[in-house]
């Protein structure tokens, strides 16, 4: 195999390192023939390198006002040939079916994303591999693309420690691997979110829980009063055997206190949990949610009609429902939702979980939804506080964690050819212990369960389809 390899690197001095003494040097070894793309290249040098190369390596660190954005596209996120590495986090809906980057608040060095494309090519290419370095959380999860855990644990994030300890019993009984989410792996506690990041989180966990093919439920008196862990199980349901839909996971289990565990099919989940049944209408509908949201295959743009190339993405991507809008809506896209705790519920039964008000965008604008959370505007965040209307407990923001980047490529017949293509949004969250100017009772903290991705040779642009299929 004659391979080649199509190299954007940023113009600064830690992309110069990563091209000169890691990408060349590799090359070098495995044969590749090496080209790089010109500092400012564009979408035309990205589509002509994307139809030559074998491989097309995007560096796409942010480390000051040059990077690799003007070339980006969605292309590089579906082809299997494109991988992308970063020093720096990348924009929310920027993944791919190869890459290797720190979650939010963290850095990687050139040392590790070398070893880890050497690996890379290495594996795509059929040459011997070499070993896999051994790296601590929160980024060991990039390297389970490869050697999976064998177990996904879904898990309320404030019962970590009880989790942890059952998984401990359950894998030296049994000799196996259990994979939990990392804490503050792509989420905050009490962080406001959009819809869109809410169910975008659901799809990466799906990609994690499909990367295991099995998972395991561990019941607790609050896992049924979360937003992320009833979409875990949500999303674990929807995986299994459905009629004539393959299932994409082989098995589902609760977790018992003994440190066993109980077999879960989708059918059996009521008796087993004591939760409602999936009908194929929510089926359809959480399929829906999760092909919008789906951080390999949607961008803000699919709110635009598609057009001149933006028509060969749409059908390479095969989002159904391409202008759905709802979901193409900015209630779905840039509304905040904002946690607050005392409102939360606690302790839900397993039988009060509703599917129907789990996956319904339409809340009251006034009010509190099931989960705690009320709709805000963003600009109203940067005031420090803001009242819920439900309990009248006026919250108290803080953002102490910068931005989070949204990848928002500049669409043909755009008048603002010059706008930013990175979008900026500070992060906030709501402190736990904030001045109440009405009296409260004492709740849990936010956000339970923190959200993650991975990802191991999923088809180019994953559609997630249900049992009936989308229309």
């Amino acid at each position: 195999m004659n391979a080649t390899m199509t190299a954007f690197v940023p113009p600064t001095d830690d992309g110069h390192d990563l091209l000169d003494n890691w990408i060349r040097p590799i090359c070098a070894r495995l044969g590749i023939r090496l080209a790089v793309a010109l500092p400012g290249a564009g979408q035309i040098t990205a589509l002509a390198a994307q139809r030559a190369s074998t491989f097309v390596v995007w560096d796409c660190s942010v480390e000051g006002p040059e990077d690799v954005y003007a070339a980006f596209n969605m292309r590089a996120k579906l082809d299997p040939g494109s991988i992308v590495l970063s020093r720096t986090p990348l924009p929310r809906n920027v993944l791919t079916r190869a890459s290797h980057a720190p979650v939010h608040g963290e850095v990687l060095e050139n040392p590790e994303l070398g070893v880890w494309l050497e690996r890379r090519l290495r594996r795509v290419l059929g040459a011997v591999r070499t070993p896999a370095p051994r790296l601590p959380e929160p980024r060991a999860h990039y390297w389970m693309f490869d050697e999976p855990a064998d177990y996904f644990l879904s898990f309320h994030g404030e019962r970590r420690r009880e989790a942890g300890e059952w998984r401990e019993t359950f894998e030296k009984a049994h000799s196996v691997t259990v994979r939990m989410m990392s804490p503050r792996e792509y989420s905050y506690p009490a962080e406001v979110v959009t819809r869109q990041q809410m169910w975008e989180g659901v799809a990466r966990l799906m990609y994690e829980i499909v990367t295991t093919g099995r998972a395991i439920v561990h019941p607790t008196p609050d896992y049924f009063a979360s937003f992320w862990t009833v979409s875990e199980l949500l999303a674990t349901l929807w995986l299994l055997p459905r009629g004539s839909t393959p299932p994409m996971i082989t098995s589902a289990y609760a977790a018992r206190p003994s440190g066993g565990i109980r077999r879960m099919e989708h059918l059996t989940a009521r008796a087993v949990l004591g939760v409602p049944l999936l009908s194929d209408a929510h089926a359809d509908r959480f399929a829906r949610l999760v092909n919008h949201a789906d951080p390999i295959t949607t961008v803000p743009q699919i709110r635009r009609p598609p057009e001149g190339g933006g028509r060969d993405v749409t059908g390479m991507v095969r989002n159904v429902g391409h202008r759905d809008p709802e979901l193409a809506s900015s209630r779905f896209w840039d509304e905040v939702r904002v946690p607050c705790s005392i409102c939360a519920p606690k302790g839900r039964r397993a039988a009060k979980v509703d599917w129907d008000r789990h996956m319904d965008l339409s809340w009251n604008e006034r009010g509190v939804d099931q989960y705690g959370y009320f709709t805000a505007r963003r600009e109203d965040l940067g005031a420090g506080g803001i009242r819920c209307p439900g309990c009248r407990t006026r919250l108290r923001l803080v953002n102490e964690h910068g931005v989070r980047t949204l990848w928002t490529p500049v669409a043909e017949g755009e008048t603002e050819r010059e706008r930013p293509i990175l979008r900026r949004d500070p992060v906030w969250q709501v402190l736990p212990d904030g001045p109440r100017e009405a009296e409260t009772l004492p709740g849990k903290k936010g956000l339970g369960a923190l959200l993650d991705f991975r990802d191991r040779g999923f088809p180019t642009g994953t559609r997630w389809v249900s049992a009936r299929g989308l229309g």
